[in-house]
């Protein structure tokens, strides 16, 4: 039998939780999040980048930590992610 797969990357992009963050950011720059809906929206929204980013963390426990480019926009997701989720307790 001959194995004839390609290697995969050790990590995602991290691109799906900073576009799911992008409209949150939009959100409380353009909104006032105290609002009834877009108080629940921007929670939805954080959440869903919470769950991204946990489906990103498994691909990496998964793969393990290989390539060294990817730890830049994983603290960047984790740094805004951990900033949204501040602006949202401060105005809930």
């Amino acid at each position: 039998m001959n194995d004839t797969k390609t290697p995969r990357t050790a990590t995602g992009t991290w691109a799906l939780p900073l576009l799911a963050l992008a409209p949150l950011a939009a959100v409380g720059v353009l909104t006032d999040r105290t609002a009834g809906p877009w108080s629940a929206i921007s929670w939805v929204l954080w959440a869903l980048s919470a769950l991204l980013v946990a489906v990103e963390w498994t691909v990496v426990l998964r793969r393990g930590p290989r390539r060294g480019a990817q730890w830049g926009p994983c603290i960047l997701v984790h740094a805004v992610l951990a900033w949204q989720l501040t602006a949202l307790l401060l105005h809930w």
